[in-house]
């Protein structure tokens, strides 16, 4: 029996249920749709023009110092390559601690059916800080002179490695990727002149969707889902459905399992520049102190065209 794409990721999904529903494990964003080269290296470059794509995101609003994350992606189609080349900068920041990473991805492009197989590798650079901050022990002291406590201002940057397979078609795209594959490590100083070890651990991303066109109109309907999972805890899958309107307008909504219901929407403002915006609604205890995450994406591609020169024989009347 010959299954269709639509078949195959329907029946990864419902196998992929028993893995078990958690929260958040690395830098998420309800948009993922509008960011994959973020989440999968062999995306870069198969847009076939060049791409900028810049996100924010404020999480779990109403809490002191609640994650924020900052996004920026590059990528361009190399011919001479066979494929394209990314950069993907982020900040996050939760509590006292500030991640900055910057990464250089590669992917080699390749026809594959009525598609189009890009693999994909990024050697990215993450750096660690701890910002200045009070620590408060438990019983409600300054910690400030506990020595085994990091020192504040300290910081740490480690190498790692993420790949990824990504396919796109006219109506089905979808990929797979490891992210951290290092696993590296960080030692930031601490107050005895010791090291306080923080160590990355190796995260997996699966996400995929189809575009359904609906016959003599002007709709479409674009499901998408990923599941983003370390397997040493329960995994996470976030599950959208978007409609467009004659190929510039777009609404839906996302549902992530155990932790919010998020609504978006968003325009091409030109054919070559779009901006969207979602809002989560909390659904776990933390709506109790939360007031939701916001988030905007801005994305703008174009080409860069060279004329092909023509032929003939140019003179300057200087050397007749």
């Amino acid at each position: 029996m010959r299954l269709t794409p639509v078949t195959r990721w329907f029946l990864f999904f419902a196998m992929s249920c028993s893995l078990g529903l958690s929260a958040q494990q690395d830098i998420q964003f309800t948009q993922f749709m509008h960011n994959r080269l973020l989440y999968n290296p062999g995306y870069a470059g198969s847009r076939g023009s060049i791409c900028l794509d810049l996100l924010h995101r404020s999480q779990w609003v109403g809490f002191e110092d609640a994650p924020t994350t900052q996004n920026f992606n590059a990528d361009i189609p190399l011919n001479f390559l066979h494929g394209g080349i990314g950069l993907i900068i982020t900040n996050d920041q939760i509590g006292f601690f500030q991640d900055i990473s910057a990464g250089l991805a590669y992917a080699y492009q390749m026809q594959l059916g009525q598609g189009k197989l890009g693999l994909g590798l990024m050697v990215d650079f993450k750096n660690k800080a701890l910002r200045s901050g009070e620590w408060i022990a438990p019983d409600g002291t300054n910690g400030g002179t506990d020595p085994s406590i990091i020192a504040p201002g300290s910081s740490a940057l480690s190498p790692d490695l993420n790949f990824g397979v990504y396919y796109e078609e006219e109506r089905f795209w979808g990929g797979i990727s490891s992210t951290r594959l290092i696993e590296g490590n960080f030692a930031l100083p601490n107050q005895s002149a010791g090291e306080t070890q923080f160590r990355s651990t190796r995260h997996y991303f699966l996400m995929g969707g189809y575009n359904w066109f609906i016959p003599n109109t002007n709709w479409a309907v674009l499901p998408a889902v990923m599941m983003k999972s370390d397997f040493a805890g329960p995994s996470t899958f976030d599950l959208n459905v978007n409609a467009m309107y004659n190929n510039r307008v777009w609404g839906g909504v996302t549902y992530r399992t155990q932790d919010a219901l998020a609504v978006m929407a968003g325009a091409y403002i030109i054919p070559s520049l779009k901006l969207g915006y979602s809002y989560d609604i909390t659904l776990s205890d933390l709506a109790n102190s939360s007031s939701g995450s916001h988030e905007i994406m801005l994305g703008y591609c174009f080409k860069i065209e060279v004329p092909e020169r023509e032929r003939g024989s140019y003179r300057n009347i200087r050397f007749l």
